[in-house]
């Protein structure tokens, strides 16, 4: 799979703002020219409020960003990622096989407790409805990789009989596999200094 060259961003969700929220500058992995930071680290920018101490000139990588809880109005409202410990994101998948694109899902849980978030599996289960690819995302350690399988298929006969209790006890045991997973630590590729002309680089917010 690749990313999209390009591609129109939809609006996001009316009456949905960050606020005070600032996982994504915590849970995801900053490879910009930029910045570079590791999953699971606070960003070196982050003010004790959770605001931004370089908002006015922070990469391009934060301007752009938008979790999938402002940018999918079916994403239940209590989601929001810093009161429920789930991050959503948007994934755009394109085949190897004949270069199609479809817009996939990614749920990480981040805590123990994002298990029982209110709206967590009426949102899985409306993905999983509707035919689009889901995905659980399990992060390692500070610092390491990430564990993310595509979970329809094990999710299929809980959503279709309803049984709010069975998708959430298969995203549990499914988390658990991936928690106990082996993870490697993350080593970024060296960057040139600001000022210098890097050799290209890509600058997306990953696990």
């Amino acid at each position: 799979m690749r990313e999209r060259d390009t591609k129109v961003e939809p609006p996001l969700v009316a009456g949905r703002t960050c606020g005070s929220c600032n996982v994504c500058c915590v849970a995801l992995t900053i490879d910009d020219p930029e910045m570079q930071k590791l999953q699971g680290y606070r960003c070196k920018n982050a003010r004790p409020d959770n605001s931004c101490s370089i908002y006015e000139n922070r990469p391009q990588t934060c301007r752009t960003f938008f979790c999938g809880w402002r940018r999918m109005k079916w994403i239940r409202e209590p989601l929001r990622p810093d009161r429920s410990g789930v991050l959503v994101r948007q994934h755009n998948i394109v085949s190897k096989e004949d270069g199609t694109h479809r817009e996939g899902v990614i749920f990480t849980l981040l805590t123990n407790a994002a298990l029982k978030a209110e709206g967590l599996a009426e949102s899985v289960a409306a993905a999983v409805a509707a035919d689009v690819p889901v995905f659980l995302h399990v992060p390692g350690p500070p610092g390491h990789t990430a564990s993310q399988v595509q979970i329809n298929e094990a999710l299929q006969d809980a959503v279709i009989t309803m049984d709010k209790p069975a998708v959430l006890k298969i995203l549990g045991r499914i988390r658990a596999i991936g928690k106990s997973a082996r993870h490697e630590r993350i080593v970024l590729a060296r960057r040139d200094p600001p000022g210098r002309d890097p050799p290209g680089s890509g600058h997306s917010p990953n696990a």
